[in-house]
């Protein structure tokens, strides 16, 4: 039960993350009604995919990633792509992760104009120097950072309920009958709820048992839902009634990480919510770059095998040191970067594990569901729409 509660919170702590500030913005174009429901709709992709890339750990009978799955059950395409996708996944989110904290870092402590890089080394050294201990110490310091945001978040949600005008609600408003909106919204929407970095890490810390593996996945994935949703509501509600015109930003796209922090605080009139926001939205990011970072050292590390030296500290500089780079040379980029990531990480949690499942031909399944054709397919015609929103939006404005 120990190992459970640890993860999924593990979970819940790596899919809540750059969402927390995303999330409001890309949802500002959609509405209250159908951002829930796109939210909804996700979850439940996501959760049946959680399923499918079990169903490979418990075939393979130990927690493996994507790549080494692909290349026992498929062959060399398939782990050539799922090392590629994975990795090419985890370096985009560590740089979001990056220059997220350094942007909140900078707002916070009033250094606005200070050099970019003189705060995000600094971050990322810290982030470098924890990614040094061992999974159950950074499972125990993921508990507290997590039990710190549900924390903030009643508080915060007590006090910004309180100023939520319901007869003013942004029900259906923005551009939700506009393609673009869905186009621009559903990749972020989808990387918000991203975990799948850390299949092969919880197989293992949970023995392979796939009672305890569903409830894992089913709640560690459904916590964010709520919190996503009840933030989500709680801060276009409020944003709505009391500026309108940032709204209308909002659905424009021109308001960045800090910026929603600093005006969501102002809009409320409370002293304190400005660290209130500042804080859940801090540990919220960090939390998911833990939980990647785990993911991404600990893939590293396997592949260089007992032999190397010093490989945990390597591999947690690899870890850290490309991601710090990218955030530094391609500034003003959260958004970008984790529309991005929603691409790759479509192909990686959808598209990738149902083709090798269907490649295994397994006779027997663990999760009856991922027997169901018509669900399997569901989900795969939803990873390519993903991607291919995501290719458009590369293209279109």
């Amino acid at each position: 039960m120990n190992k459970q509660l640890g993860a999924i919170l593990m979970v819940a702590g790596t899919a809540i993350g750059g969402g927390v500030i995303a999330l409001p913005i890309m949802m500002a174009k959609l509405g209250i009604v159908w951002g829930t429901i796109s939210m909804i709709f996700i979850w439940l992709v996501v959760y049946y995919t959680a399923l499918v890339n079990i169903e490979l750990n418990l075939h393979a009978k130990e927690g493996l990633t994507l790549g080494q799955l692909g290349a026992l059950f498929s062959g060399k395409i398939a782990s050539f792509l799922g090392v590629g996708s994975l990795k090419i996944l985890m370096f985009s989110l560590m740089s979001v992760y990056i220059y997220g904290l350094t942007s909140l870092v900078k707002g916070a402590f009033g250094l606005e104009y200070a050099y970019f890089p003189a705060i995000a080394i600094p971050v990322s050294l810290c982030l470098f120097l924890i990614l040094l201990s061992p999974i159950h110490y950074l499972d125990y310091f993921n508990r507290v950072l997590f039990i710190g945001i549900l924390a903030i978040a009643g508080v915060l949600l007590l006090v910004l309920s309180c100023s939520i005008n319901v007869s003013n609600m942004p029900l259906l408003v923005g551009k939700y009958s506009e393609f673009s909106s869905w186009r621009l919204a559903i990749p972020v929407l989808f990387t918000s709820f991203g975990f799948q970095v850390l299949f092969h890490t919880l197989s293992n810390y949970c023995n392979m048992d796939k009672n305890i593996l569903n409830k894992v996945f089913l709640w560690g994935s459904l916590l964010p839902v709520v919190v996503y949703i009840i933030w989500t509501v709680s801060a276009l509600c409020i944003i709505y009634d009391r500026n309108p015109d940032l709204y209308a930003s909002m659905v424009a796209g021109k308001i960045d990480v800090d910026g929603l922090v600093k005006e969501l605080s102002l809009i409320s009139g409370v002293e304190a919510i400005h660290a209130l926001v500042w804080g859940i939205s801090f540990l919220a990011i960090a939390t998911s770059a833990l939980g990647v970072g785990i993911g991404l050292r600990d893939s590293i590390e396997l592949y260089m095998g007992i032999k190397v030296k010093w490989s945990r500290l390597l591999a947690a500089m690899i870890t850290v040191a490309p991601p710090c780079i990218v955030a530094i040379v391609v500034p003003n980029a959260f958004i970008v970067i984790l529309g991005f990531a929603g691409m790759i990480l479509s192909f990686l949690a959808i598209l990738l594990p149902i083709y090798i499942l269907i490649a295994g031909k397994f006779k027997t399944a663990h999760y009856p569901s991922t027997r169901n054709k018509w669900i399997l397919a569901g989900s795969f015609i939803t990873g390519i729409l993903i991607i291919a929103f995501e290719i458009g939006n590369l293209f279109l404005k």
